[in-house]
Order: structure tokens, then sequence, then C-alpha cells
């Protein structure tokens, strides 16, 4: 029997080459400054993928309405930025507050019918998000989007720049902190 469970306690180990990765993907952006903003970018849609990875492959949720819970993060954390305080990370904290309260409502009827079922309520909700999304252009801005919104600088010294280099090396911090947090989360 211990043998057994010797293969799946190395599996839920880190790697060898996943810290090497990493760093790699944290030089990036020092690397290559004139492609910084697409290396922010991909490690924005990275986390949307391990986010959706966790619903799908380990929840079990079929969902077509994923990205509306990050849209409504990111419009609650730029709202919150603009009108009350523009620090990051507080913002951060904030916007996923935000998108777990909408996951909690949203979930009364997700989780009440089959995988076809929670399919259409999904894309049911994201579209009626969508729509109170341009409807209330003065707060959301509309299909302008939102306008004015200025970021302080990451724990009140790194500075956002038009080159990215701070805003990629933010986004691949919050992807680290939850990749590790979901590595965690999840049995191997």
């Amino acid at each position: 029997m211990a043998n057994l469970q010797m293969p799946l306690l190395k599996k839920s180990a880190v790697q060898w080459w996943e810290p090497v990765l990493w760093l790699l993907a944290f030089s990036a952006p020092w690397a290559f400054p004139h492609h910084a903003l697409i290396i922010n970018e991909i490690a924005i849609v990275a986390l949307f993928a391990v986010s959706l990875d966790l619903v799908l492959g380990y929840g079990g949720i079929v969902s077509l309405g994923h990205a509306s819970f990050l849209g409504f993060g990111a419009y609650t954390a730029a709202l919150f930025a603009k009108w009350i305080h523009p620090d990051p990370l507080l913002g951060l904290v904030v916007g996923t507050a935000a998108a777990c309260v909408l996951g909690a409502l949203c979930s009364a009827t997700i989780l009440r019918g089959s995988d076809l079922t929670r399919l259409m309520v999904t894309l049911g909700m994201a579209l009626i998000l969508f729509e109170l999304a341009n409807k209330f252009d003065g707060l959301t801005g509309g299909s302008d989007g939102l306008q004015g919104v200025v970021m302080g600088p990451v724990l009140g010294r790194f500075e956002f720049d038009l080159m990215g280099q701070v805003a990629a090396s933010y986004s691949l911090a919050i992807l680290l902190a939850i990749f590790f947090f979901i590595h965690l989360l999840v049995p191997h």
C-alpha cells in the first residue's frame, strides 16, 4: 500500500522545473521591455485559465459565463480605485470579494440543474451582466469602457508605467500566488 501512495506524493510536490519556469516568467518583462504589455495580458489570461480549470476540471461545473465574474471583479476594482482608494492590492481584494459575492448569488440558480441547464444559466447570467454594464454607462462607461481610473503604486513604491513592466510583474505575482493556493487546495 505504501508503494501506491508514493507516486501520488511525488506528483503533488513542486517539480524541479517549476521554479525555473517562474523565474523565466518574472524576468521576461525586464528582459523584453517592449513586450511587457503582452506578457501582462498573457498572465491575465493564464489566471483566467487557472480559474476555469478549477471550476470545470475540479468542480465539474460547465460554464459559458465564467468571464462575467472576471469582468465584474475588474469593474469593481476599477471603480474602487477611481472613487475610494487607488491601491492595487486593496482593489484586488475588493474585486475578488465582489466576484465571490456575485458567485454566491448566482450559485442559487446555477447549481440546481443538470449540465445543460448550468450551461444555459451561466450564459444567461453573463449576457445579463453584459447588458447591465452597457446600460449603466454612467457608471461603467458602457461600450466605451471605464475612463479616469488611475492606479496607485504597488506596495506604495512601484509606479505603473507605459512600458507595462510593473503591471506584468504584478499580474505574474498574483498568478503565482493563486497558482500555489490552488496547488494546496486541490488534491493531486
